[in-house]
């Protein structure tokens, strides 16, 4: 009880001393024990952010706010390089970081600046020939469908796209289905953006080994959302992004390439750190071979002001508590799905409702109603929702994050009654 205390009150301190630039962000005391619906706990959490108190912000899955912590690191950083004329660094705290949130080696990460980025380093870093199967889905993003209808166009690769099912092991079967001699390289997302549907991920990566198959997932959502592990999923490559649910500086992300499979991933761009060695001016010219870690795949000047973020977003999700945050996250989205079902038979849940198959994102439609339409009432009320029309699918998306309450979410569901019956 006094650990719940103290936490209130330096919380509460904190909140009303923050100025960016002149106070520096004290770090959150984890409590033993907070359960997911302790609104007094997370409303307290919510003050660590800068979010308009006006705003309801259900649209994480498109781009997470920092909270005050991260965004005054980077500030103050920003700061003292250009006082200082400081130059590089922070990537190796940043890796560091990265390798013990996604339980994996250092040397097994690349820092990129989003997950198309790293979509685009293993698309095209694969030694795939035309005829060469890789099997994708029917819910991409365009920064994982775009990368691999590139290469589908410019180098003759079959692009098999598989249904998502209902449930887990439906989705799970419509991929051994499509899976043929020709199969090179199954590369599904691990959340698609499109309706928030968990894929069995640690069960695809397992029939892939089986049949000599690599795998590649695209992890714009679960870090920081999930406690993810990547050795457990048993991937070979993962492409994920620091600024949704990690909350962290936008426009930093990373790829994962497991040691084993890191000759096969050929760099087809270089500059600092990529190589271990050469000579322009040698005869014959030297290069002699790649960086046998991350840094293969990342080179040149970047900012080291947003690596610190990286490192503080982290911070401030172990502090709060990864499993805590996934539980909070999931009990929202599982209070707006059981809601909106009940709301109307109108509502056309396309989100899974099994637990294995749904986390922090739930997408919906109303029959005979355009819900893009929705997201322009909601907009007007300081309701941000997320239209989603790819591949046809013309859904509305809401995500859930811990700055979220089900307050906010009593409101959408106002808005979504008055619209379902207007």
């Amino acid at each position: 009880m006094n650990s719940r205390r103290n936490f209130l009150q330096k919380t509460a301190i904190f909140a009303g001393a923050l100025a960016l630039g002149q106070y520096k962000a004290n770090a959150l005391t984890a409590l033993p024990i907070v359960d997911h619906d302790d609104e007094e706990y997370w409303k307290l959490v919510r003050a660590q952010f800068p979010l308009s108190a006006k705003k309801i912000y259900l649209n994480n899955g498109t781009q997470g706010v920092s909270p005050f912590t991260v965004i005054n690191e980077v500030q103050q950083d920003m700061l003292e390089v250009d006082t200082q004329g400081k130059y590089g660094g922070g990537d190796e705290a940043a890796i560091k970081a990265l390798a013990q949130f996604l339980n994996t080696k250092e040397s097994e990460i690349s820092l990129t600046h989003n997950v198309t980025e790293g979509v685009n380093i293993i698309c095209w870093g694969l030694a795939l020939k035309a005829g060469d199967q890789v099997i994708i889905t029917n819910n991409e993003h365009v920064g994982h469908a775009s990368p691999w209808l590139n290469r589908w166009k410019l180098s003759g690769v079959e692009l098999v796209v598989i249904s998502l099912a209902k449930t887990a092991e439906e989705t799970l079967q419509n991929i051994q289905k499509a899976i043929t001699k020709k199969t090179k390289l199954i590369s599904v997302p691990h959340i698609p953006c499109t309706i928030g549907q968990v894929l069995p991920v640690k069960e695809i990566c397992t029939l892939a080994k089986q049949k000599n198959i690599a795998t590649f997932l695209d992890g714009a959502h679960p870090p920081g959302m999930l406690q993810v592990d990547l050795k457990d999923i048993g991937c070979d490559f993962y492409a994920g992004c620091c600024h949704k649910w990690m909350l962290g500086p936008k426009g930093t992300g990373f790829l994962y390439v497991s040691a084993e499979k890191r000759n096969t991933v050929q760099a087809y761009y270089g500059g600092a750190g990529v190589d271990t060695g050469w000579n322009l001016l040698s005869h014959p010219k030297e290069f002699k071979g790649y960086s046998e870690n991350g840094h293969r795949y990342f080179y040149g000047t970047q900012n080291a002001s947003l690596y610190k973020g990286i490192v503080k977003a982290i911070e401030f999700q172990n502090q709060i508590g990864r499993e805590r945050i996934e539980k909070r996250v999931k009990y929202l989205a599982h209070y707006l799905q059981e809601n909106l079902i009940k709301l109307s038979p109108d509502i056309e849940m396309l989100t899974p409702i099994e637990d294995i198959s749904k986390a922090a994102q739930i997408a919906f439609k109303v029959k005979n109603k355009e819900v893009q339409k929705l997201q322009s009432q909601c907009s007007e009320k300081q309701i941000v929702t997320r239209f989603v029309a790819e591949n046809n699918i013309n859904c509305l998306r809401i995500s859930t994050h811990i700055y979220n309450n089900t307050k906010e979410l009593d409101t959408f569901l106002l808005e979504v009654d008055k619209f379902v019956k207007s």
